[in-house]
């Protein structure tokens, strides 16, 4: 763990801690060479048996996350790697998580969350399109930054999959895709899932995992809720991969239809 006023590679004061979760402790760092803000993100190694397998999975995230070169990602300036931890220095974002953002104001309206899927939409799209093919796996409103201006960030790329490597079932209970949690592979369906699991949160304020049999309807839980969107929700937490969106356009698509439909 880091205190303040620790440095990292004599260059990264540390100021405070952002947050926790798992292995992992993110950092307000101070940039002592650019006069600038920065955020620093520790994995801690895991000792023991499971060592190296950690080790390989962290070297293959950071690497991957260092290639990733789009606007709704946070920019990496470096990755330090010590005996005891790795070291993501990226980007700092101002703003706050959707999930902060639900926890603050309650069920969002229908405007914005069509809004925000659509951009997240865009952001799985290029990760899908990727070569070999990068499979998110960790989709839900607690990694989605929303920035002053509006713009959404996607942050925390712990359970990303590329395929063609060794895969372990990551990703958070309740809006993990059915295969997902049964180890089985990932794909383009999967992210799309987890999508449609967070707009269903965002648009009832509903904790998914109290959801019974994934029937995930947002108009149990309001009738002012437009049977459209709720077509759309139910079609992207399908539990066969092959009875949902097939891909991230055909999702977007019929989002903007909805969306020009509620401006007529």
């Amino acid at each position: 763990m880091l205190n303040q006023g620790d440095r990292l590679n004599s260059r990264y004061e540390i100021q405070r801690m952002l947050g926790a979760g798992g292995s992992s402790r993110v950092y307000l760092a101070y940039d002592r060479e650019q006069k600038r803000n920065l955020a620093v993100k520790e994995i801690r190694k895991i000792p023991g048996d499971g060592e190296e397998i950690h080790t390989k999975m962290m070297r293959r995230e950071t690497e991957l996350i260092q290639r990733l070169n789009y606007p709704y990602f946070p920019r990496i300036e470096e990755v330090l790697e010590r005996e005891e931890a790795f070291y993501v220095v990226m980007e700092y974002l101002e703003g706050e998580t959707l999930e902060q953002v639900l926890q603050r104001s309650g069920p969002q309206s229908q405007k914005n969350v069509t809004r925000w899927a659509r951009d997240m939409c865009l952001v799985l799209g290029y990760l899908h399109n990727c070569r070999p093919q990068v499979v998110y796996r960790d989709m839900k409103p607690g990694n989605i930054m929303l920035q002053p201006g509006g713009n959404l960030r996607l942050i925390d790329f712990g359970a990303v999959f590329e395929e063609g490597a060794d895969s372990l079932n990551l990703g958070t209970r309740g809006y993990a895709a059915p295969e997902q949690l049964a180890g089985e592979p990932a794909d383009a369906r999967t992210d799309i899932y987890g999508l449609g699991v967070t707009m269903y949160h965002l648009l009832t304020g509903q904790d998914p995992r109290q959801v019974p049999d994934g029937q995930f309807r947002i108009r149990r839980c309001s009738r002012s809720l437009s049977r459209k969107l709720d077509r759309i929700v139910r079609k992207c937490t399908r539990s066969e991969p092959g009875s949902r969106y097939q891909s991230c356009e055909d999702l977007r698509k019929d989002l903007e239809n909805f969306a020009n439909r509620k401006k007529l």
